[in-house]
């Protein structure tokens, strides 16, 4: 078993350390990682009572292993890089089952789909940027002429890399990779995703709130670029610090947004039997 997991990582490590790289490379991926290392503690936190180590080699174990050599073998034969990343998901479900069992196994599940739907972040991030960045250019203008500013947007070019510039009274600002939410949007779907996996909510509520947890990262970004623009001309030699309180505060302010907005309908379990009805109370609370 030793030379399969040497073999594994020999084939993996590449993958796994241009992952790591390339997240924490990018202060918004980094955002995402993090969302999803918190999630994957607590979840060990909360399921302690059932992951206990025991190594075991299964045939889920083995099963998944071999699914993550054939994606590897795709991601060379083809010519699909992205291939290989897919193969790191199901090694880490190999190595889950391995460690700690089956029963552990189905309980992070969705822990593993959440951590493809970071894969994917990752790989999106550099084909979204710059149209979010527009969207973000754009929006902001618009909000900041209904509060009854006069903005403007530019763009320039500059060694064939597009610009986008701000500009609101005598103050320039550059919406910059920084400024086009990906971080925000990418941490409120992960921590929406993971809050109804693990409330077991029903298929449709998964495409309700998605969009709205998009949505609310979307507007939170916004709503940072707006105070910027706002409170810069106040603080001009604190700009640095003012960006990052506000990036700060924009980042929780829209996870607990997200938090609230997933968080389901109240547990009518532990409500008191009413005297004339003793069933009253005992309902299951509803998933929403």
């Amino acid at each position: 078993m030793a030379g399969v997991f040497a073999l594994t990582a020999f084939v993996f490590w590449p993958a796994a350390r241009w992952l790591a790289t390339i997240a924490f490379a990018r202060e918004q991926l980094t955002q995402s990682l993090i969302i999803v290392a918190a999630a994957g503690a607590w979840i060990g936190y909360e399921k302690r009572a059932s992951l206990r180590f025991d190594p075991k080699l299964s045939t889920v174990t083995i099963g998944w292993l071999f699914a993550s050599y054939l994606f590897a073998a795709g991601a060379v034969g083809w010519g699909v890089p992205w291939l290989i990343l897919v193969g790191l998901v199901a090694v880490a479900g190999g190595l889950v089952d391995f460690f700690f069992g089956r029963v552990a196994f189905r309980r992070t599940l969705p822990l593993l789909a959440v951590f493809a739907v970071l894969i994917l972040c990752v790989l999106l991030f550099p084909v979204l940027d710059w149209p979010l960045r527009q969207m973000a250019g754009v929006n902001a203008a618009r909000f900041l002429k209904f509060l009854g500013l006069a903005p403007e947007l530019t763009v320039i070019i500059e060694g064939n890399l597009p610009k986008l510039l701000l500009r609101v009274g005598r103050q320039l600002f550059l919406v910059a990779t920084e400024c086009n939410g990906f971080g925000l949007i990418s941490s409120s779907l992960l921590l929406g995703l993971i809050r109804l996996l693990y409330r077991d909510a029903r298929a449709p509520w998964f495409f309700v709130f998605l969009p709205l947890c998009i949505a609310v990262g979307f507007v939170f970004n916004l709503l940072r670029i707006a105070v910027i623009v706002l409170l810069a001309p106040r603080f001009p030699d604190h700009y640095h610090v003012l960006h990052e309180m506000a990036g700060f505060a924009a980042l929780y302010a829209g996870l607990g947004a997200v938090w609230l907005l997933t968080r389901g309908r109240a547990d009518k379990s532990a409500a008191p039997a009413h005297p004339l009805n003793p069933r009253r109370g005992q309902a299951k609370s509803a998933d929403s």
